[in-house]
């Protein structure tokens, strides 16, 4: 750098340190835009914690949320496609798989011996999720054996009792304000080629958030009676959710056979 080049400097910071973290900024944001673009595979540990803290942590909550939330994988899959399909953060789809891996591994409840990708394709077969009709956001899991697989959770089989119902995981959440316990045996129905059918009670809460912006429950539905939800014919069923939230009915839909990854049938579960 000339002279005037360091006059010039001088003029504008009040160190070299002051510059040099400029220049830091500048080419954080340089190769962020080049991961984006797909130009770089693999960005550093500080910037992964960077974008997690500019996205979701400065952005919408603090360290006390994530904590209090105890989110399963699939649970962080949710939130940060919920973030930015209905709240509208800016996060592209590369730096959304980052930040679920930094949560992930930050906040862990079970560990999987899948890869990411993996659990990720297992995630979105069976996760369904309404990104918000009235003032209630709802999420749904169908719980199969597979899923558990993916989540390092297959010992929970016994205790869901997938052997003799149909199980689902159901997250409500509001951005702002609280979301109130819902009685969702009277709220939730199923529904097939069969017929529609009620759930086998009591339904059960999983957890709520400490700011009660968030609660997950569970709902079940026998396989087993005179007429069973599903057979081996079925090619689809939905979970319907019926006022609640301002909205009067929500529609869940799974295919059949749900479309798996082949390697979720490997030994890695």
């Amino acid at each position: 750098m000339t002279l005037t080049g360091v006059a010039l400097t001088f003029l504008i910071y009040d160190s070299f340190s002051d510059l040099n973290a400029d220049m830091n900024v500048a080419v954080r944001a340089l190769r962020l835009d080049l991961f984006n673009r797909g130009y770089i595979e693999k960005i550093t540990e500080e910037d992964v914690r960077y974008i997690y803290q500019k996205r979701c942590y400065r952005q919408c909550h603090g360290e006390a949320a994530m904590i209090t939330a105890v989110l399963s994988p699939a649970g962080w899959f949710q939130v940060v496609e919920r973030m930015r399909v209905k709240e509208n953060v800016t996060i592209s789809g590369r730096e959304a798989d980052e930040i679920i891996k930094y949560l992930e591994q930050s906040y862990p409840t079970v560990k999987s011996a899948y890869e990411f990708e993996t659990r990720k394709r297992v995630h979105h077969a069976v996760w369904r999720n309404d990104m918000g009709e009235g003032d209630i956001y709802t999420d749904v899991t169908y719980v199969t054996p597979e899923y558990l697989a993916s989540i390092g959770a297959k010992q929970l089989e016994d205790g869901y009792n997938l052997v003799d119902h149909h199980v689902f995981i159901m997250g409500f959440s509001v951005h702002e304000g609280e979301v109130e316990l819902i009685e969702l045996d009277e709220k939730t129905t199923i529904r097939s080629s069969k017929g529609e059918f009620s759930t086998t009670p009591p339904w059960k809460l999983r957890f709520q958030t400490a700011d009660k912006h968030h609660f997950e429950a569970i709902v079940r539905f026998a396989k087993k009676g005179d007429k069973p939800v599903l057979d081996g014919s079925s090619k689809w069923f939905e979970l319907l959710v019926k006022n609640v939230g301002g909205s009067k009915l929500r529609v869940f839909r799974w295919e059949l056979p749900i479309d798996y990854p082949p390697e979720i049938y490997g030994n890695g579960g």
